[in-house]
């Protein structure tokens, strides 16, 4: 089971409710660099961890747009 890289409980998709289960190594690994965006295989949407919210790859220009 994956952890969730910021509150390290498991890891599972906000939108859909499933346990986040990457279809491939590099998206696993993906998960350890927050910085990088993340999609959940099942509903594609951007992976946030339904637990603590932390969304992975929040999109910095949206951030900055919105100033």
């Amino acid at each position: 089971m994956i952890k969730c890289s910021f509150c390290e409980k498991p890891l599972i998709c906000k939108a859909c409710g499933r346990f986040f289960q990457p279809r491939h190594g590099e998206t696993h690994v993906a998960v350890y660099q927050p910085d990088m965006a993340i999609t959940c295989p099942d509903c594609q949407k951007q992976l946030i961890c339904k637990a603590c919210g932390f969304a992975y790859g929040e999109d910095e220009e949206d951030e900055e747009g919105s100033e």
